[in-house]
């Protein structure tokens, strides 16, 4: 009967070239045949607008296992929805960003049939989360969802969903005429490699930014970074936006809008895990990106955008292949019974020559050498950004894929040559935008 038993929920890692399997042969047929529309118009607005999303009362909050699903005891600090909503004589986009641990996958489902209540749909939203590790949970079904978000609760999908549609509708009312500019901040002594060090491996240190002026002088600032917002531990019971919330509310003294999403996080931390206060490392994080952001504000020219438009990809996928050991992993049913099975994609939302890449995943800050100058080959300058309302676990570099560790085992269920494969996709829509 144990025999039985494991030749039904274990089997070998399927180490087959990616290049030779079916999934690769779908994502590149799909990408062969994709021709990006062009939207020329020049009548390009923006209008913003933040929604307070803290809860009533306590929720389970989400990030780290430890908890095990106990409800937070008090209120550190608000967290929020906020929306950038974009237009260019024709259907509206909205850049949307909410202080949780990911964009939950049961909230994407819910907004799908619910966005058509404000005159939008699924395809005219580009959603990111700032990934604290420290704000509202119970969105997660299933053991593993459970797990990280604690005890599910309907009521809390459809509060998160509500208040997502709120944001883009208020954001969407303010809209006036805008122009836009892109800016990059190297802050490496603010992110570290915590999967292999700085020897090892390396990080994507560039703090990514889009102004956006309207004509009346006001000004929006949409901000991404690679450090995981952990800087606020397991012992923290409380609900928080990290430092991120920190940052957009200093950034917010000086700026009409702020807001702040995950970049490349896989394989990222913030410097100073090793203080004994938290509150601290914090500060040094929030305050060491303000400073920067502010310092260069003034250098970043906006320009006219002439250029709009935002496309979705389903993403074809290898069988998931979560392992308990280098060579052994459970079989996809046992997966899907722990983890759910819900569809992943990749967004591209292109905003004259800015180009934003959502991923569904923790991506990693080591791939991003190779993309970014595939990017800039192409006159494109290109923000990566993680959670976009789905979620397929890590995208690590594929030289670490066998390492015995929580990004690269329990974590990367679609490997292995899942980081060259995400390379390939992006690279492709980025040659053909």
């Amino acid at each position: 009967m144990i025999l039985i038993f494991l030749a039904f929920t274990v089997a070998s890692v399927n180490r087959t070239d990616y290049r030779k399997m079916a999934y690769f042969k779908q994502m590149n047929d799909k990408l062969a045949v994709w021709k990006p529309s062009k939207d020329t118009a020049n009548n390009f607005k923006a209008g913003w607008a933040k929604v307070n999303l803290t809860p009533s009362k306590p929720t389970p909050t989400a990030g780290y296992g430890d908890r095990q699903g106990k409800l937070y005891q008090s209120i550190h600090d608000s967290v929020y929805v906020r929306a950038i909503v974009f237009s260019n004589n024709s259907k509206p986009i909205a850049l949307v960003s909410c202080d949780l641990l990911i964009f939950p996958p049961e909230v994407t489902i819910l907004l799908k049939e619910k966005l058509k209540t404000i005159g939008f749909d699924w395809s005219q939203v580009y959603v990111g989360t700032t990934h604290t590790h420290n704000s509202m949970g119970a969105w997660g079904k299933n053991t593993v969802g459970e797990l990280f978000a604690g005890k599910y609760d309907q009521n809390t999908v459809d509060f998160i969903a509500d208040k997502v549609l709120e944001a883009i509708k208020k954001a969407s009312q303010s809209q006036v005429s805008a122009k836009v500019g892109f800016g990059e901040i190297n802050a490496k002594k603010l992110v570290f490699n915590r999967l292999v060090g700085e020897k090892l491996g390396t990080t994507d240190p560039m703090i990514r930014l889009l102004k956006v002026q309207k004509q009346t002088g006001e000004i929006a600032l949409f901000t991404t970074f690679s450090a995981h917002a952990t800087t606020l531990n397991a012992d923290k019971n409380f609900l928080s936006a990290d430092y991120p919330g920190e940052y957009v509310k200093q950034t917010s003294k000086s700026v009409n809008f702020v807001s702040f999403m995950a970049g490349a996080v896989g394989s990222s931390g913030p410097t100073g895990e090793d203080l004994q206060d938290d509150f601290q490392q914090e500060k040094t994080i929030s305050e060491g990106l303000s400073i920067k952001v502010l310092k260069e504000l003034n250098n970043i020219k906006v320009q006219e955008i002439n250029d709009l438009d935002l496309y979705t990809f389903q993403i074809s996928l290898r069988e998931p292949q979560v392992r308990f050991a280098e060579n052994w992993r459970f079989r996809p049913w046992v997966f899907k019974t722990l983890f759910g099975d819900y569809k992943a994609e990749i967004k591209a939302l292109r905003i004259g020559n800015n180009v934003l890449i959502g991923t569904p995943c923790d991506y990693s800050g080591e791939l991003m050498p190779e993309v970014l100058a595939s990017a800039k080959s192409r006159n494109l300058n290109l923000i990566v950004t993680s959670f976009n309302g789905g979620y397929i676990g890590y995208i690590t570099h594929d030289r670490h894929y066998d390492l015995n560790s929580y990004e690269t085992r329990t974590m990367n269920w679609y490997g292995p040559q899942n980081g060259v494969y995400f390379q390939d996709i992006i690279q492709k829509i980025l040659r053909k935008i």
